[in-house]
């Protein structure tokens, strides 16, 4: 008796690309950015139709299988229904990791830090977000939130905190206390760790205080 081998190898990045891609597509969308990780999560729609061969109706294909992989993303955070400590905050937006755009969002909090709404603020370039203290806070006023937590991305990969970030935190913590809503924490999501200024940086809280 003859037996068929059915052990199934796993397919290369541009075997798997050319399953819906033509092939001399896939070869040079593989010699602009390397990886199949960069072409679907770090290249936009633009950049996609710029590489010759690729024309608008393949980056479409491509740009609905980003989405299909952000929705994944989302669908495996579990909902948290409030938040105890800093990895819950960080969990609730780990999917920003991945995001093109620099992306400034909101946790919104009551007195016992309930989760009222996760809400985005804005949406930036490659390297900035474009927010205020007012806009953050209005949308605080607008769910009648006892604190907020801060959260935006940097599609660097780089959690790092810029000059620009650190001025952000402190006038937050400024209209914070004029409104009397508790600004806990600002957070910097990177590729593969997070920067908490509340943790790195207390004594921004503590000269608040004073």
């Amino acid at each position: 008796m003859r037996h068929t081998n059915t052990t199934r190898h796993p397919l290369t990045e541009k075997e798997l690309l050319a399953t819906f891609l033509p092939k001399s597509c896939v070869n040079q969308l593989l010699r602009e950015y390397q990886s199949l990780y960069h072409i679907l999560l770090h290249t936009s729609e633009a950049q996609l139709q710029a590489v010759p061969g690729v024309g608008r109706r393949n980056a479409k294909r491509i740009r609905c299988l980003q989405e299909v992989i952000t929705k994944v993303q989302e669908e495996r955070t579990k909902p948290i229904a409030s938040i105890t400590c800093l990895s819950e905050a960080i969990q609730c937006f780990q999917f920003l990791a991945d995001r093109q755009q620099e992306e400034l969002w909101a946790l919104l909090l009551d007195a016992k830090n309930h989760i009222l709404r996760k809400k985005q603020i804005t949406i930036g370039t490659v390297n900035a977000s474009l927010a205020t203290p007012r806009e953050v806070f209005h949308a605080a006023v607008q769910q009648m939130a006892a604190a907020v937590i801060v959260i935006h991305n940097h599609p660097s990969g780089d959690s790092s905190p810029s000059t620009q970030d650190t001025a952000m935190t402190k006038r937050l913590l400024e209209a914070g206390t004029l409104m009397n809503i508790q600004l806990l924490d600002h957070i910097i999501i990177g590729k593969y760790d997070c920067y908490s200024f509340r943790k790195a940086m207390n004594e921004l809280w503590k000269e608040d205080d004073e």
